[in-house]
């Protein structure tokens, strides 16, 4: 199979490597120049996106990433990209396109939970314009894209969580956060290629939403600091998620907490 990465930042690149080891011919897009050997990469602005002395692709990953998170750079990464990119796909025998957008699309902030079939919405604006980047992506491919929307990305040792941690100095709000380990991401978008019949839309989250502060607490605890109290009668705020059909997919996590991915 011949696969078109359009975005080769971390997660891209290990994508790249695990579909290369199957014996899929990879070729990688993105703005920077990048040492893939053996993967294939193309220095493209992807707004500009051509594709006339290249393989005939069968299928894409599409993993762009906004350079600042406001909305008139995800404006420019995810709506401003989708023209050109089918046009430039239009010689090709396509197959699956697979869009990698998030979590945001659901503005639910009261801790109830969220499935796959819960209907985006938001009233964020980030949010609000990753549902008009989804619309606009399967009205150009309709029932060859599929969706993944992705709750918060990490890795063991995480800075983001390391700072968050040392950083708080109280509890103020009962809030639930969600999260899939990078190595599952690159995981299951690689067990993607092996489904004979995907669905439109998959969430992608381990088993074990956690309120924040207990996520703060076991690190500071780790860390040989003193755990932050938590106050009675706290507001409850954030989402819960249940990705029913990535259980259902026949893909195991290889983290299916947060305890099982060196956190503690």
């Amino acid at each position: 199979m011949n696969v078109l990465i359009l975005g080769c930042g971390q997660t891209g690149q290990a994508l790249a490597q695990q579909l290369y080891q199957q014996g899929h011919a990879v070729t990688c897009v993105s703005r920077h120049d990048k040492q893939l050997v053996p993967i294939q990469h193309m220095t493209q602005d992807i707004h500009h996106l051509t594709l006339n002395s290249t393989p005939l692709f069968d299928w894409v990953y599409v993993i762009l990433s906004p350079s600042q998170r406001n909305v008139e750079h995800y404006q420019q990464t995810f709506i401003d990209t989708a023209r050109p990119v089918f046009q430039a796909l239009q010689s090709h025998p396509i197959q699956r396109v697979i869009f990698i957008s998030s979590t945001r699309v659901y503005g639910e902030n009261s801790g109830r939970w969220i499935d796959d079939d819960t209907r985006p919405y938001s009233d964020d604006p980030i949010g609000q314009c990753l549902i008009a980047a989804e619309q606009l992506w399967s009205a150009y491919w309709q029932d060859k894209l599929t969706i993944i929307r992705t709750s918060g990305l990490y890795q063991a040792n995480s800075a983001y969580l390391h700072h968050l941690a040392h950083d708080s100095q109280k509890i103020t709000v009962r809030h639930w956060t969600n999260r899939i380990h990078r190595q599952d991401l690159v995981g299951f978008l690689t067990f993607l290629s092996t489904i004979k019949r995907l669905e439109s839309s998959y969430l992608l989250s381990d088993q074990q939403p956690i309120l924040q502060y207990e996520l703060i607490n076991l690190i500071r605890q780790r860390d040989g600091l003193k755990g932050l109290p938590v106050p009675e009668n706290l507001m409850e705020t954030g989402k819960r998620i249940q990705a029913n059909r990535l259980q259902h997919s026949g893909y195991t996590l290889h983290f299916p907490t947060y305890l099982t991915a060196g956190l503690m």
